[in-house]
């Protein structure tokens, strides 16, 4: 007999025991439109019998283009409820990759949140607005549902097994063509479940858990806390479709678990730092003494794994503490992640002194997103936390991270050469990433594979580490360290926009990006800050010796970011190669 412990049968599960309990959250103006865990299953199946009644066939996929809504996870799980795969595609793909996703997919069918996103689909069978226009919108598919029989949606569901591929994620593609990973139900439980389990917290109650989804849906990251974590613990999700309204959407919704991408949380210490070092007199030193007794007591904390109160923390956290934390709408947190890309200690402790503990993750589109996290109170900064339940961690004699367990990928959609180059024989999957595991199994990232640059001298040099001490000398925004088959290491670099007031202060010059990223006294900062940071941190020949600063942020429109701002590291590398043969011109 089929196992039907699937994410839609969760979603019936919820309606059964919270039937009258907000599920999602849809923002109109200062009002939020709600969902209940009955309406939402409502609205899934009927979704899906408005998909059959279409022809959709068991097993066919269908494209999903769109901003963070609810009906974005309406059509995925009417999709999965109909025995069929989502295929979600990145609003800022062009055309022709758009195309792409929707002709590897085979999808004769498509979702798309917006008149312009569907314009940009190529033609397809049935196109599916979730706005109010074109022939076809989610509303009138779920009216047709609404008349359809529920025997064969029965039957389907009836069916559904959680080994079976349920969604694809296609990779965002730092390099190359995107890869269809397959994800089934087994590994997205297994995933919220095993982080809800170092977070009991969040399991508490209805209320316990509450989600700000902001990040693409398309990306395995944003689903793990809009589905599969909420699917675990049956909480509230709040839907930003728009990343710069993610400051306002905190702070109405005050989320107890909210994920931030590196750059976010770099973002976030910018623009605080720049506040706080503008304080003076008495208000600057409370600040400063109340910063360095959280930390401290954070530390305590850690090592004694127990919650350490006292006065000074108390008066601490009372007259700055709490109030910085209110401000950003971050006080209810019970877990802040962070992951897709490295961070730097420093990022972490700052925040830890705010009293706010970033938790580092690590995993891939093919490991269903999370294979490793730290446990509730218990982060080591530099790792990135201890195996979930069901993922087994080996380090290869190389260095490579190789994982396995029910949680990866089975295989890469209609690309058997690429899932034979990711998984062996004996079901190890091989990440790519560098990596050791210390005597407690936290997991330590030390590079990436083929991100590693091999010097004239032939000296391998992980660039990630480099570039995490760059990071922390203010004014910067982003680093890439380069140098392959070169006599010596130099970066390229950009300024932090956020906080090139505190830079103009700390370097003494004015001007905007462009102008201070020519000046010499900017220049003469940086680079000093490269010797103090970077360079006495590293070997010999892992030093920078020279830098160029760029007139510009990357960004994910200007093709140096993916949609989860990580570095497109040969796109940047193409972009400026007249910068990089200027570092070695004679």
């Amino acid at each position: 007999m089929p196992r039907r412990d699937t994410l839609v049968h969760r979603i019936h599960a919820w309606a059964l025991e919270r039937p009258d309990t907000p599920a999602l959250h849809d923002r109109e103006g200062e009002q939020w439109e709600v969902i209940t865990w009955s309406e939402y299953w409502t609205a899934v199946r009927e979704t899906a019998k408005g998909l059959i009644a279409l022809g959709h066939a068991a097993g066919d996929c269908v494209a999903i283009v769109g901003d963070n809504r609810s009906e974005w996870v309406i059509a995925q799980f009417g999709i999965m409820a109909a025995a069929g795969v989502p295929a979600p595609i990145y609003v800022t793909n062009t055309p022709a990759q758009m195309a792409y996703i929707v002709e590897h997919s085979r999808s004769t069918i498509a979702f798309a949140s917006s008149k312009e996103l569907g314009e940009k689909l190529p033609k397809v069978d049935h196109l599916i607005h979730m706005d109010e226009v074109g022939a076809m919108t989610l509303r009138r598919l779920r009216e047709l549902g609404r008349g359809e029989p529920d025997d064969e949606l029965d039957r389907r569901l009836d069916a559904l097994t959680d080994t079976q591929t349920a969604l694809l994620i296609y990779t965002s593609g730092t390099t190359g063509v995107p890869k269809a990973v397959t994800l089934d139900h087994t590994g997205m439980i297994l995933c919220g479940e095993g982080i809800a389990s170092h977070f009991p917290d969040l399991m508490v109650d209805a209320e316990a858990y509450r989600a700000v989804s902001y990040l693409p849906l398309c990306h395995v990251a944003e689903q793990v806390f809009t589905n599969f974590i909420h699917l675990a613990t049956g909480g509230k999700v709040f839907f930003c479709p728009d990343l710069k309204a993610i400051k306002d959407y905190l702070v109405s919704v005050r989320p107890t678990i909210f994920l931030g991408v590196p750059r976010v949380w770099e973002k976030f210490q910018g623009v605080l730092e720049a506040k706080l070092s503008a304080q003076t007199g008495v208000k600057a030193k409370l600040t400063s003494w109340a910063l360095a007794t959280e930390l401290a007591a954070f530390r305590r904390d850690v090592e004694t794994g127990t919650v350490s109160g006292g006065l000074s923390r108390t008066i601490a956290n009372k007259l700055v503490i709490s109030k910085v934390k209110s401000a950003l709408g971050l006080q209810d947190l019970v877990a802040a992640a962070t992951g897709a890309a490295p961070i730097g200690v420093t990022t972490l402790e700052f925040f830890a002194s705010l009293g706010i503990t970033v938790y580092e993750g690590y995993g891939m589109s093919e490991t269903t997103g999370v294979a490793t996290c730290p446990k509730a109170g218990r982060p080591k900064f530099g790792t990135v936390g201890v195996a979930l339940p069901g993922v087994e961690i080996r380090i290869a004699e190389d260095g490579e991270i190789l994982m396995r367990g029910p949680s990866m990928t089975r295989a890469y959609l209609h690309n058997p050469e690429k899932t034979a180059e990711l998984l062996d024989d004996e079901g190890w999957l091989h990440s790519g990433d560098l990596g050791s595991l210390d005597a407690d199994g936290s997991l330590r990232i030390t590079g990436r594979k083929k991100d590693l640059i091999i010097t004239a001298g032939g000296k391998n040099v992980a660039p990630v580490e480099l570039e995490s001490y760059i990071k922390t000398i203010p004014g910067v925004g982003q680093a890439v360290v380069v140098g392959d088959r070169q006599p010596y290491l130099c970066a390229l670099v950009t300024l932090d926009v956020e906080g090139l007031d505190e830079l103009r202060s700390i370097v003494g010059v004015t001007g905007e990006l462009a102008e201070l990223a020519q000046d010499p006294k900017v220049h003469a900062h940086v680079m000093a800050g490269v010797e103090e940071r970077c360079n006495t941190q590293v070997a010999r020949y892992q030093t920078i010796k020279k830098v160029q600063l760029l007139p510009v942020e990357f960004t994910v429109e200007g093709g140096q970011l993916t949609p989860t701002m990580k570095i497109k590291r040969n796109e940047v590398v193409k972009m400026y190669a007249a910068e990089i043969d200027g570092f070695y011109a004679p």
